[in-house]
């Protein structure tokens, strides 16, 4: 610690800078970590100016538009909720979808497929940060078909397992032995 007042610390290293695009969540990733932008650049490319202990956000015109504190913590979401949209757009259907949406898809597909996505979204504190996870499950419907999801869904929530990785795993394998038999 200095004991002067007019010392600054400046940070020696240069920022390390990198372009990203606006996610459907209002988020952009970088080094393992989401940070919120604005949701009215969702689908604009952005700069990242990352800092040692800072991500400053630029529009493509260089005005900052969101700044945070920088996170260590893989897969971990920071968040200015003044970002957020009440609304999810899917690049998939170019639709917009938010929780009662998703509810919808997810009661069309089954019982169990709607008790793991409305947990996704209440156990998240921001609903938004569950709808990426929640899209790339329902989406298994898509490709296995709604018994199969189904099916996976009854063994995420028996097993307490209710994450995308764990459903998708479940369900092409037993797609795969339905293949082969």
């Amino acid at each position: 610690m200095h004991s002067d007042p007019n010392y600054i610390q400046l940070d020696l290293f240069p920022p390390e800078l990198a372009v990203r695009k606006v996610g459907a969540n209002s988020h952009i990733g970088f080094d393992g970590a989401y940070y919120s932008v604005p949701h009215f650049l969702f689908g604009e490319k952005v700069i990242v100016q990352a800092k040692k202990s800072t991500i400053d956000i630029l529009d493509y015109n260089g005005k900052c538009v969101a700044s945070h504190n920088r996170s260590h913590v893989k897969r971990k979401y920071t968040t200015d909720p003044s970002h957020m949209s009440n609304v999810y757009h899917s690049i998939i259907y170019d639709d917009r979808y938010d929780g009662a949406k998703l509810r919808k898809w997810a009661e069309s597909v089954g019982d169990y497929t709607y008790q793991v996505i409305d947990s996704l979204l209440i156990k998240k504190k921001i609903e938004e940060h569950a709808y990426k996870s929640c899209m790339a499950i329902l989406q298994l419907s898509k490709k296995y078909g709604n018994l199969l999801l189904e099916k996976a869904c009854a063994y995420a929530l028996e097993s307490r397992k209710c994450n995308f990785t764990a459903i998708q795993k479940f369900v092409k394998t037993e797609y795969d032995m339905r293949i082969n038999s």
